[in-house]
């Protein structure tokens, strides 16, 4: 079994992927085992898992006593809806489905740009430190970016600080960036009516809308080298159904050269596919 780890001072994320059964759970056990004596939350990321048999769920609860032992904490995301019917059906939804809060994962540093990867939520509890932690990093970088591909939320408390730590980098001829936005997250932007104040044009922000076999999807923002992956991600998940795309490119702001090309890319393989192609100017 691959199990990914992501490390960041006392914090680790281990990615398992396929089967956690008699012949897989052992390894993850072992892995957690070998890990460092200072990690304090380890976070198992089941986006990737298929199955857990009844060694498996064991092997979680020898992982849970482990952190314990080490007065620290595990935590499960990610979890598809047959595993979580099995974490239901044996009375361990309570036991092993916590509510995550937010965690630093990792830090990475250029001479002007400083990127933080947040998993979790940012909320009354947790908005604090990201405060400290951002004002800071803010005195000594331009630009802060923030990864927030496994933050899965944002309280108004968590709003608040966002914002202000972006007037914070304005006044400094600075920037705060929000990258790789979940659709959840991204409604909880729109619904604060923030979109315009946390999302800056280095960001892409797409927005889907499915009815049947027609497909719209609707842009704000660049369209670049940092962001093109995430509309390849979209377009690759087209569904044999699909007859019609629209692409509403009228809140964008930039095309680089690239996003040319691989715009053309697109449009050459739906052709191929019979599906229709619709742009939004």
């Amino acid at each position: 079994m691959f199990i990914g780890e992501e490390r960041q001072n006392t914090v680790v994320i281990l990615s398992p992927e396929g089967r956690l059964d008699t012949m897989t759970a052992p390894e993850l056990e072992r892995k957690v085992w070998r890990l460092d004596g200072d990690i304090k939350v380890v976070i198992l990321n089941f986006s990737m898992v298929t199955y857990i048999s009844s060694l498996g769920l064991r092997v979680l609860l020898q992982i849970q006593k482990i952190m314990k032992e080490r007065q620290g904490k595990m935590f499960i995301k990610n979890i598809n809806q047959s595993l979580l019917s099995i974490f239901e059906m044996t009375g361990l939804m309570a036991l092993f489905i916590q509510e995550e809060k937010m965690v630093l994962v990792r830090k990475e540093k250029t001479k002007t740009k400083l990127t933080l990867s947040l998993s979790g939520k940012v909320d009354d509890e947790t908005a604090p430190s990201l405060e400290k932690e951002l004002y800071q990093e803010g005195n000594e970088f331009s630009t802060i970016y923030l990864d927030c591909s496994q933050l899965n939320g944002i309280s108004s408390r968590g709003f608040e600080v966002l914002v202000k730590i972006q007037k914070n980098m304005s006044k400094k001829n600075g920037r705060l960036v929000l990258q790789h936005i979940s659709e959840p997250v991204q409604a909880m932007i729109e619904a604060a009516g923030l979109i315009g104040v946390l999302i800056q044009e280095e960001n892409m922000l797409l927005q889907k809308d499915i009815a049947g076999a027609e497909v719209l999807l609707s842009f704000i923002g660049r369209l670049d080298t940092e962001t093109l992956p995430n509309l390849q991600q979209e377009m690759s998940k087209l569904g044999p159904t699909a007859t019609k795309v629209t692409l509403d490119f009228s809140k964008l702001t930039y095309i680089s050269k690239e996003g040319f090309r691989i715009f053309l890319q697109l449009q050459a393989n739906l052709q191929q596919k019979g599906i229709a192609l619709e742009i939004k100017l």
